[in-house]
């Protein structure tokens, strides 16, 4: 059965990782749970990385891996590329620090805006979570409306107004509940929440239109990643929320903090075609390094532009209805430097070709090879990202992602790490531009072998 290839490799991976095992003891006396965040942490337990270097990483037992999850999306040309690690260097000799805006940010600004349709003036926050919670707060402010709507299965960010219903779910698929992803969700803030079915595009419009004299904003995630593993909306759906949003002067927001240059220079416009009027990016924007931004409509944007006054008390104030948002370290010049160096990357011929090829020869390879052995399996995902799950039924949304055979996906995302090729479990995963046919070879060699181990003990 599927719980005994996983136990075998189970075993695998704690002959393998002893020192990793040492670690975690030592770790869980300083650090919460004795990892960075929730998303380092694996059973039995974590790894411990000493090293990152193009595809592959090291552990401290000196483990080497090819590494599918690419930092959690931030290296699209692997781990320490030169002409990023170059930059950078330069950049550190001249400052990480000023507050004063940096000339490279206002070059960054300038490509971001040229190759994003839409993206018409930008503005640095330090994350995605924080570039999300400011374009919300923005679209409450330019509608003079207090509430929005995201989609069930979408992450959308960490902070209280974004974790909910994402992983969790509640209600009738047509009309879902506003679920907390975890505890501490104040019970007003799901209030403030309009949940809408994925990919359903008759409800959805339906349930905008009912809520449409409150709704600031509808967000969505152009491709559903962290929780779904690479499902992207339909184009006709994407259209329809333009028109229905168009016609209530509802603010549309495209999560691009996974998709934005992932899927190309113009993001998810390249598979639907659709511009939003605010858009949020982070991830791999920043080559590496951490970073968000948010821009769109310069109408909108312009909200943000406030010159300040000063008030009779001394202090500063801002023009009614114009919007606050500030950061120490937004638009660092490290983060901002290592950007530009990243785009003229991206912007060479062939680019998104090669990494998206592989994503494609990835998913069709562990296809073939799964359903060859007789397994239900759905290999989803667009351009360079794909997910495995073992079912029999088309995985289009969070409701039939939490119906695949969870056993099955254990025991294969388990197999993965023992036979040399990282990505935490059921999470997507990505090529980047660093691989070679050898590294795509390696990983449907590996897939194969775990498959026939899975198939040996399921008989």
């Amino acid at each position: 059965m599927a719980n005994r290839a996983y136990e075998l490799f189970e075993e695998q991976y704690y002959a393998r990782t002893k020192k990793s095992k040492q670690m975690y003891e030592e770790a869980r006396k300083y650090l919460a749970g004795g990892v960075v965040a929730d998303g380092a942490y694996r059973t039995p337990y974590p790894l411990y990385m000493k090293e990152a270097r193009g595809t592959k990483l090291w552990d401290i037992d000196g483990n080497e891996y090819i590494d599918i999850m690419s930092g959690g999306g931030p290296t699209i040309l692997g781990h320490s590329p030169a002409p990023v690690m170059e930059a950078v260097k330069k950049q550190l000799d001249h400052g990480t620090q000023t507050l004063v805006t940096h000339s490279a940010a206002v070059e960054l600004a300038k490509k971001i805006c040229q190759h994003m349709p839409g993206m018409e003036e930008i503005r640095y926050v330090h994350s995605g979570s924080e570039a999300v919670h400011t374009v919300l707060r923005l679209s409450r402010v330019y509608t003079g409306r207090e509430k929005h709507a995201k989609f069930e299965g979408n992450y959308n960010g960490q902070l209280d107004n974004e974790l909910v219903s994402g992983s969790n779910f509640g209600g009738l698929e047509e009309s879902p509940e506003s679920v907390a992803q975890c505890p501490g969700i104040p019970h007003g803030v799901l209030n403030d929440i309009i949940v809408l079915p994925w990919n359903n595009t008759e409800a959805s419009v339906a349930l905008i239109k009912k809520h449409a004299k409150e709704l600031a904003s509808v967000v969505l995630e152009p491709v559903a990643c962290a929780h779904m593993g690479g499902i992207p909306a339909e184009k006709t759906f994407v259209q329809a929320l333009r028109r229905v949003c168009d016609d209530y002067g509802i603010v549309l927001i495209f999560d691009e903090v996974i998709t934005g240059f992932r899927l190309g220079l113009s993001g998810a416009y390249s598979i639907l075609g659709v511009i939003p009027d605010l858009r949020t990016m982070a991830k791999l924007v920043f080559g590496g390094l951490p970073g968000g931004l948010y821009g769109g409509r310069r109408q909108i944007m312009e909200l943000v532009a406030a010159q300040p006054i000063s008030s009779q008390a001394g202090g500063i104030m801002f023009q009614k209805r114009k919007m606050f948002q500030s950061g120490t370290f937004a638009g660092n010049p490290i983060s901002v430097t290592a950007g530009v160096a990243l785009i003229k990357e991206l912007e060479k011929p062939g680019f998104y070709e090669r990494i998206d090829g592989y994503g494609e020869r990835i998913r069709d390879g562990i296809r073939k090879i799964a359903t060859a052995m007789g397994f239900p399996v759905q290999v989803v995902g667009v351009g360079s990202m794909f997910t495995v799950y073992f079912s029999e039924h088309p995985v289009r949304t969070i409701r039939d992602a939490a119906k695949a055979n969870k056993e099955l996906g254990a025991a294969f995302y388990m197999g993965l790490i023992v036979n040399g090729v990282y990505v935490a479990p059921f999470h997507w995963a990505i090529t980047n531009g660093a691989m070679t046919d050898d590294d795509v070879d390696r990983i449907l060699e590996g897939s194969e072998k775990i498959l026939k181990e899975m198939k040996r003990h399921q008989a």
